[in-house]
């Protein structure tokens, strides 16, 4: 992300990022995985709702796992504002192409 103008924060595990992401506020974009250990994606972006209450930071959810079963995550894409879900494999330029959509 770093080589089209953005700067990130990196973690391997959500309570490390939810964390983080209480201590700070200035943040624009989140990206995660749907499944995790400790928590999902989906858990992490609620957790985000709970301090972001006006949806001003943009979500991305990237999984594998739930592409074949979409249609029972949608309420929940919905009610946590999911602003765009990208199944894998994953290009980074697919990806690089929606972060500038929802960033800019």
């Amino acid at each position: 992300m770093k080589s089209i103008g953005y700067s990130t924060v990196f973690f391997v595990n959500p309570i490390e990022a939810l964390n983080y992401f209480h201590n700070f506020t200035n943040y624009t974009l989140v990206i995660t995985d749907y499944a995790m250990p400790e928590m999902s994606g989906l858990d992490l972006i609620k957790n985000i709702r709970e301090k972001d209450r006006n949806y001003k930071i943009k979500t991305i959810v990237i999984s594998a796992t739930i592409k074949n079963n979409i249609v029972n995550y949608n309420y929940r894409f919905l009610e946590l504002k999911v602003d765009k879900f990208l199944e894998k494999p994953l290009s980074l330029e697919k990806l690089k192409n929606e972060i500038k959509k929802l960033v800019n």
